[in-house]
């Protein structure tokens, strides 16, 4: 009898123990892709985000598809899909980052396991109070890990393993009546080009 509840408490245990499991990841573009790093520019130009800018970390625990034109700012700057918010982030530009960088300690992720394996992540840039809310900003793009650390030991940082971390940009967010412009002359031509051809 001791022996059945022992190991029903253990397994009760064991159970509890992975449902709360928790992952690390290093958060820092100045030490990602095996200490290559990824930068952070403003579209448009040649120039690196300075301090004052935030960089934020999405993720989901497997792999997703949430990938960026970079030739299109309203792709730039979109809300990240399929991945969810961590609530962890790190000012660019400080610490021993320079222009361009962020250089964070470990991001907790929650519900990681041993056995969860891939980790799809994405990173988001913006210069105001949130990415939601910023005037000018811009993400990376999903890029999945193999596996990240279950313990404090061996912390990989962002895109070590797996598909790298990528390059990104920020940019001025379009305004809606902007966009409902740029669509009102793509349809204008459309009819145009569709008379035309009758």
């Amino acid at each position: 009898m001791k022996k059945s509840i022992f190991i029903a408490v253990l397994g009760l245990t064991a159970g509890i123990a992975s449902s709360y499991g928790q992952g690390f990841v290093g958060f820092s573009s100045y030490l990602a892709n095996g200490t290559a790093g990824a930068t952070t520019t403003i579209f448009g130009g040649s120039t690196l985000v300075p301090a004052g800018y935030t960089a934020a970390l999405y993720y989901f625990i497997g792999t997703v598809s949430d990938p960026v034109d970079n030739n299109s700012i309203a792709s730039i700057t979109s809300l990240p899909i399929g991945l969810t918010a961590l609530g962890f982030t790190q000012s660019f530009a400080t610490g021993s980052a320079t222009a361009g960088y962020f250089d964070g300690g470990a991001a907790t992720i929650p519900g990681y396991t041993a056995a969860s394996g891939p980790i799809t992540f994405e990173v988001v840039a913006y210069n105001g109070a949130s990415y939601d809310t910023s005037t000018i900003r811009g993400r990376s793009g999903s890029f999945t890990m193999t596996g990240i650390a279950t313990g404090n030991q061996g912390v990989p940082y962002l895109g070590d393993n797996g598909t790298a971390m990528p390059n990104f940009f920020v940019a001025p967010v379009p305004e809606p009546t902007t966009l409902a412009l740029v669509g009102l002359g793509g349809l204008a031509s459309l009819v145009a080009f569709r008379r035309k051809q009758a």
